[in-house]
């Protein structure tokens, strides 16, 4: 009798010591979302009512489905926080993260970076994008991704380098935009940059939109605007608000510019609306021929403009100085309609005027 009653207890005894393993194999695995994966060394804490688990030594861990790399990791697991220090690395899906310091807040799905911050992102077409900062935000649910102090950003598809004080992109959308003294760079034969107050751009530097302060500027000229669009398919530039151009050719204002781009260079030119253009034959002399019209068009060859269309209420004087090979001119007309050729020397060749002409025209003949 004794011996039956001892083995209902010992029966017992190990059912309850089974139950028990069981529910703390549980509690652990609900206490411990992560999966540890390495560590040379590991020690866990309770600290009031968490475990923490300190590991050092080449770190590897996943949390959920991002993977964690670092020489030192602090996890608490009952605050779902991961606090790694030392060559931290980070990788989920497009996206690779690298910092001195990261923080990840596992319930806001939230990851602070400090530190020499890099941030690569693989395009489809396995080009890259890349930013560099001391300090990022990223929240992995909505992938808004934010950028601050000594930002540098750059995207090999696109050919665009960029510059600032801070920066914020939507991954999902292909959205972004640069403050705090923004500086894009579009480079190739040659390089196109703009500096403004704020500059965004859409569907991955398929637009770009400047604002403020504008100034796009390259070895052969800087534009003056308030407002200014790039389509990059087209290379083209629309530049509102004041828009001003000056090179060591011509000078130019109007009430809108579009700016046609070859490999960075000026190709064509659109001027609508109170246009006004000052020429010079000679670089860095003064600009004493000019036109005016309410529509303009100007073809370039290499930074200087081979070929000038005006139209509607039209008023130019072009000038020619006496060099030992010819003669003295100057030539001040009114008409509707007014084409102008130059040649590679930036020498007129031909003047045109239709339409309503009036003027008068100058020379001097000297035989040399």
């Amino acid at each position: 009798m004794k011996m039956k009653l001892a083995g209902k207890f010992l029966a017992l005894f190990l059912f309850v010591v089974i139950l028990t393993s069981i529910f703390e194999l549980h509690a652990e695995e609900e206490l411990r979302p992560y999966k540890l994966i390495n560590a040379d060394k590991l020690i866990i804490n309770k600290i009031e009512d968490e475990y923490v688990t300190n590991l050092f030594g080449n770190v590897h861990f996943f949390y959920g489905e991002t993977e964690f790399f670092s020489d030192k990791a602090d996890i608490f697991e009952l605050q779902k926080i991961a606090r790694m220090q030392g060559n931290v690395r980070v990788y989920e899906d497009t996206l690779s993260l690298f910092a001195d310091n990261v923080d990840y807040f596992r319930n806001s799905e939230r990851l602070f970076l400090r530190g020499n911050v890099l941030a690569t992102e693989t395009h489809s077409d396995s080009t890259i994008r890349t930013f560099e900062a001391e300090e990022v935000e990223y929240f992995r649910n909505s992938r808004e991704f934010f950028a601050k102090e000594n930002v540098i950003t750059y995207d090999e598809r696109e050919s665009i380098h960029g510059n600032c004080g801070e920066l914020k992109y939507y991954l999902n959308d292909g959205y972004g935009y640069l403050i705090k003294k923004p500086l894009l760079s579009i480079t190739g034969k040659d390089t196109l940059s703009i500096l403004a107050e704020k500059i965004e751009y859409f569907k991955d530097y398929k637009k770009v939109a400047a604002t403020f302060n504008v100034k796009t500027f390259s070895k052969d000229f800087l534009m003056v605007s308030d407002f200014l669009l790039y389509f990059a398919d087209e290379e083209k530039a629309v530049y509102l608000g004041e828009p001003k151009f000056t090179s060591d050719l011509a000078d130019a204002t109007a009430i809108e510019f579009r700016i046609f781009f070859e490999e960075q260079k000026i190709k064509k030119a659109i001027l609508q609306d109170s246009c006004y253009v000052q020429f010079s034959e000679v670089e860095n002399q003064p600009k004493k021929s000019w036109a005016i019209g309410d529509l303009m068009e100007f073809n370039f060859n290499y930074g200087k403009i081979v070929f000038c269309e005006a139209k509607g209420n039209v008023s130019s004087y072009f000038l020619q100085e006496p060099t030992k090979n010819r003669n003295f001119s100057a030539n001040n007309t009114k008409g509707e309609h007014l084409i102008l050729k130059i040649d590679d020397q930036n020498r007129i060749k031909k003047i045109s005027v239709n339409n309503k002409v009036a003027g008068i025209y100058k020379f001097e003949h000297k035989n040399w």
